[in-house]
């Protein structure tokens, strides 16, 4: 069944915008039809579209189920920002392998210097629509290093994966801890600087193997072996 993000109002859904358009125009759906609404909370409408008006559908809610799809633990990743063709690929991975806050930050071997964010939240629409998600995550601009560092005190754990380093991950680490911050390079790594300023502010240092990854598949690669952990 189709998937669209909208707005509950007064025990109705209302889709409009981009979603609209494409369900009116690409997916020709008409009225009658079912389909599976999201309004950015817990759950999943299962609702049929009730009327098509010029700029927008309006739904009737048929039945509300706890969606099974959004993560337990709170995990946030911060990515060095990477090239354009690593980008969409870390984007869509992390949401589909549970991320709940995305901050993508400048590192010193960091290249582009800005985010287009409504390109960016269209992708996290399209990743969350995919994997089943009733929740979307925020499209936050570019941090800087040390605005990352100053976010370290908010969570619980500290995941730093290391290019450098050759212990892995330690489970117990992750034990009864809720919010988990995930630090990945790009495609350069990161400097001797930046590798200890993560660490002297808490950042626990792994490794993810001995062979060097690119930086998307690290991200993958990490966020499985947190999920295998934490059954997030």
């Amino acid at each position: 069944m189709r998937r669209f993000f909208g707005t509950k109002i007064d025990g109705k859904i209302i889709i409009k915008g981009s979603e609209f358009e494409h369900l009116k125009k690409v997916l020709r759906m008409k009225e009658g039809d079912e389909v599976i609404a999201c309004t950015n909370d817990d759950f999943d409408y299962y609702s049929k579209i009730e009327k098509m008006e010029k700029d927008y559908a309006i739904l009737s809610i048929l039945e509300t189920k706890k969606c099974q799809a959004n993560p337990k633990k709170e995990i946030t990743l911060f990515q060095m920002m990477p090239k354009k063709e690593y980008f969409d690929n870390i984007v869509a991975k992390s949401i589909e392998l549970g991320v709940n806050i995305l901050y993508f930050f400048k590192g010193e071997y960091s290249i582009i210097k800005e985010i287009k964010l409504s390109r960016l939240q269209s992708q996290i629409m399209t990743a969350c629509k995919q994997c089943e998600r009733s929740k979307l995550i925020n499209a936050n601009n570019l941090i800087s290093f040390n605005d990352m560092l100053k976010k370290f005190k908010e969570y619980d754990v500290i995941i730093f994966a290391n290019e450098v380093e050759t212990n892995k991950i330690d489970s117990e680490i992750l034990k009864n801890k809720n919010k988990i911050a995930l630090i990945v390079g790009n495609e350069a790594g990161f400097s001797e600087k930046e590798r200890k300023l993560i660490i002297e502010n808490g950042g626990n240092s792994i490794s993810l193997g001995k062979r060097i990854l690119r930086c998307d598949t690290a991200v993958t690669s990490l966020l499985a072996i947190i999920n295998y952990i934490t059954h997030n």
